[in-house]
């Protein structure tokens, strides 16, 4: 306290102290502001997921602008994160489950499958871990059809998975 003033604020070198909380929490805030919004055409849906997928082992571009990878940004909020993962598996676990259907049918679904998760694999790689309970999801639902499979539908899953990395 400064001498002779009971009400006033404790002042440090002409500082008030709540100017000095005040000050300390815009820096907090501004400190906390990093997290990447995702983009638009990650939320489009399961049945839009799908049919973009229907692109590998090309680009993908979900919503017709965004490679999958794009949907797994590094400071993802949780929320989008959270979103996208329930789209993700969704799609995941329906494309997983095609691979086993016989002829082109189960080897298109091995190849939409393997780039699934390699583009997943792809987004993830420099995101400290934040998506890493994801992509496992993602890899376990996707690639559940492949027990059993034949060595032709394998070889479809990881040609799908080498492209989702390169360009997914």
């Amino acid at each position: 306290m400064v001498a002779g003033c009971q009400d006033c604020p404790v002042r440090i070198h002409g500082f008030s102290t709540l100017a000095l909380i005040l000050a300390s929490g815009v820096l907090v805030l501004g400190c906390g502001e990093t997290e990447t919004e995702t983009a638009d055409g990650c939320f489009g849906g399961v049945a839009s997921f799908k049919s973009s997928l229907r692109q590998a082992p090309g680009p993908v571009l979900l919503g017709g602008t965004t490679p999958i990878s794009d949907c797994l940004p590094r400071d993802q909020p949780a929320g989008d994160l959270v979103d996208f993962g329930e789209i993700a598996t969704q799609v995941a676990t329906e494309t997983g489950a095609a691979v086993s259907e016989p002829g082109p049918d189960g080897i298109k679904a091995a190849i939409d499958a393997g780039y699934l998760v390699g583009a997943m694999e792809k987004g993830a790689e420099d995101s400290e871990a934040i998506h890493a309970v994801l992509v496992e999801r993602v890899r376990s639902a996707a690639s559940n059809g492949l027990d059993g499979a034949s060595e032709s539908v394998r070889g479809h899953y990881e040609a799908g998975l080498e492209a989702g990395r390169e360009v997914g």
